[in-house]
């Protein structure tokens, strides 16, 4: 259940969901059946239904410079990060960041030289995907992704296990200030050592870290459908509200 838990807590720290794991690629219209344990299971894109492209404007827009999230993560650099760690032949100490997850799904995500890609207008899409639903073909399990943050580089390290610790080097001395640390920028050759516990990480790699979505759901009273962004709720209680709910 990390994937889950891991996108619970990006959404507490940064209002997105997170990609987990990294590799998966998101685009603005996939739509994903999204299984009880957090893993999302991609089943196609509704911009390749017919009339949709040119129905649903995308705007891309750059986003400038670095990002970087932490959540249960603590981080030290310099040489009490390197004292008594195997450290890469000709890498310093104060090349070295250490990382400690506090517990499972604690991470620290980062992206550099990203795009926000985003649908326009929300409206006629959330009541075409309510009338789909209204006909029995859109599942209550499926999420429609409207919103991406698409990187040329992202870097992403989650504990799969309490206590877990990761160490990452560059190849260029880092700056004491853990805040300045630019953990997705490629040009300072970043690699990772061995997880000290479990964990997965991606280092500098082309990616969609995070990205908003739509999610529909039957009302208790009178079993109307609703849709509803994934992102305005709390995700320990979704779709309490009925802000695009229309007649049946």
């Amino acid at each position: 259940m990390v994937a889950k838990e891991y996108d619970r807590l990006v959404f507490e720290t940064t209002g997105w969901r997170g990609t987990y794991p990294l590799i998966i690629p998101v685009q603005v219209g996939d739509y994903f059946q999204l299984r009880d344990d957090g893993v999302p299971i991609q089943l196609g894109n509704a911009l390749n239904w017919p009339g949709w492209k040119e129905a649903v404007p995308v705007d891309p827009k750059p986003i400038e410079g670095s990002a970087t999230f932490y959540s249960g993560c603590q981080r030290k650099t310099g040489a009490s990060a390197g004292a008594g760690a195997q450290i890469p032949g000709g890498v310093g100490v104060d090349a070295t960041l250490s990382l400690s997850f506090a517990h499972e799904a604690s991470f620290v995500l980062a992206y550099d030289a990203a795009t926000q890609t985003r649908m326009r207008d929300l409206m006629p899409v959330q009541r075409a995907i309510l009338e789909s639903a209204r006909s029995g073909w859109w599942q209550e399990d499926w999420i429609l992704v409207v919103e991406v943050i698409a990187a040329e580089s992202a870097t992403l390290a989650v504990a799969t296990e309490k206590g877990s610790a990761l160490e990452l080097h560059a190849n260029a001395a880092i700056p004491t200030g853990i805040a300045a640390v630019p953990i997705a920028k490629p040009s300072l050759g970043w690699t990772a050592s061995s997880w000290k516990g479990s964990g997965y990480c991606s280092i500098c790699k082309e990616g969609t870290p995070m990205y908003h979505c739509l999610k529909l759901r039957k009302s208790r009273f009178r079993n109307k459908w609703r849709a509803e962004l994934l992102d305005e709720y709390d995700p320990a209680d979704l779709f309490t509200g009925d802000p695009f709910e229309t007649s049946a």
